[in-house]
């Protein structure tokens, strides 16, 4: 990378940190709700706005059944090309009590910027487009682009496997996927992410009558709640958790490469500061065994359960009907369909198939990218050349649509950038101002990287 180019660049971020903040805030304060819809239509007509007057890319609103997912390709007749890849939708606000700032607000308290979605991941999406722009002005792109940023990825993605289907020949002509997020879960060490566990959401709803019934008459009903109460009891023991064999037996790791990174998982992701942001008082798993189960076993959650009187005084019924909605995480080995095959044989194993219906509600695959591959060592570079150490995570506890770019593309995918930010999903979610220049920089510097990659095998 051009010392001189990096100079312009770090002189050019500098300057214009104060606007690049409010840049970052104007978006934060576009409502944009994929539950609900609320702003969806606005944000995505911002964004191509964007991109087409400040970058000049050509950009199309495509629609396959869902919210539009803003596409844009510029084509600079460079030999690399990158995808940048995110999302600007985001969760529900609710409970809007707990917020000390409205949500979309954007309001700066100290060195944090409080804003539903700020953390995950609309600061960093503006902020990227943010650094793109500043490269573009102190030099050239070195790079082509193509921006693939969508409003379902709270939704599960429902409308991305067909965008990829749709322009397959297109997106693979790219060399890489970023993903740019504030990695810094620990202030100044940023994690390069190279994989996450795959998905599946179901919902098991057992209906056993039109109204509730007088719970004089429980001998002789089906209780919808111990129906699914019996499921529950087989999938997740409360003291030695997940019961899956079916699954546990077709898991592939961790592998030996993937142990090589544990002492960076531990070190950028500690536990004890993760079990302090949620409040939680006692862990089942602890050490060692806590980082290989959660990053590269196979899971199953119980996310909500529902069912009967819960109100004030006494109401003594039967209830007509339960739900019950559960997450399985995936790890490489496992497909959606194992787990979907396998929880309707658990439910048939124990005689409640014609009791208990199952709806599969979201659902994709896992994702790796070989730490090996030199778009890896890239991102660890820019790192170094910024003054920093990144931590190699081989795959996340979370999920995301990833697969789509290295199991159905073919390319490597990364998800980093520097910066700290916390409280997704939830109150008072936020990112620390100084993320804003960071991955800005970064993305300029990466894209730097890229290019250069290509120079030297040419």
């Amino acid at each position: 990378m051009s010392r001189d180019l990096r100079v312009m660049i770090d002189d050019i971020v500098n300057k214009k940190k104060n606007d690049l903040v409010e840049e970052v805030r104007k978006f934060l304060r576009m409502p944009s709700i994929s539950g609900s819809g609320e702003g969806i239509e606005e944000t995505a007509s911002y964004l191509k706005e964007w991109l087409e007057n400040r970058l000049g890319a050509r950009v199309s609103l495509l629609r396959y059944g869902g919210h539009p997912i803003v596409y844009g390709v510029l084509d600079v007749g460079a030999e690399k090309t990158v995808i940048i890849y995110n999302m600007y939708d985001v969760q529900p606000v609710e409970p809007l009590e707990l917020w000390e700032a409205p949500p979309f607000e954007a309001r700066i308290v100290g060195d944090r910027i409080i804003a539903r979605g700020a953390f995950n991941t609309k600061g960093a999406l503006m902020s990227s487009l943010l650094g793109i722009e500043i490269l573009a002005r102190a030099d050239r792109l070195p790079v082509n682009l193509i921006f693939i940023l969508e409003g379902e990825e709270e939704l599960g993605s429902p409308s991305m496997p067909k965008l990829v289907e749709d322009k397959l020949s297109e997106l693979k002509k790219a060399d890489l996927a970023f993903f740019p997020f504030p990695s810094e879960r620990v202030r100044g060490k940023p994690t390069i992410i190279l994989g996450n566990r795959g998905i599946v959401f179901v919902e098991l709803r057992c209906r056993v009558s039109k109204y509730d019934v007088h719970s004089s008459y429980s001998r002789g009903l089906y209780n919808p709640a111990a129906v699914l109460a019996r499921i529950a009891s087989h999938l997740i023991d409360p003291l030695e958790g997940p019961r899956i064999p079916w699954l546990e037996e077709k898991t592939v790791g961790p592998t030996e490469e993937d142990l090589k990174y544990l002492s960076d998982i531990e070190e950028a992701t500690p536990l004890e500061e993760l079990l302090e942001l949620y409040g939680v008082q006692r862990p089942r798993l602890r050490g060692r065994d806590w980082y290989i189960a959660v990053h590269f076993k196979p899971t199953v959650n119980i996310d909500g359960f529902s069912s009967g009187y819960t109100g004030p005084g006494t109401k003594t019924i039967t209830p007509g009907e339960a739900v019950m909605r559960l997450d399985f995480r995936l790890v490489p080995n496992i497909e959606p369909e194992d787990v979907i095959e396998g929880l309707r044989d658990l439910v048939k194993r124990l005689g409640l198939s014609d009791l208990v219906e199952i709806r599969v509600m979201d659902s994709y695959t896992w994702s790796k990218t070989d730490p090996r591959s030199p778009y890896v060592d890239i991102a660890r570079k820019v790192y170094s050349d910024m003054g920093l150490k990144p931590y190699i995570v081989p795959i996340i506890p979370g999920s995301a649509p990833s697969y789509l770019f290295t199991r159905k593309i073919g390319i490597p995918m990364i998800a980093t950038g520097p910066g700290h930010g916390g409280r997704a999903h939830a109150p008072n979610e936020y990112i620390t101002i100084d993320t804003i220049p960071g991955i800005a920089r970064y993305t300029a510097y990466l894209l730097l990287g890229v290019a250069a990659l290509g120079e030297k095998r040419s």
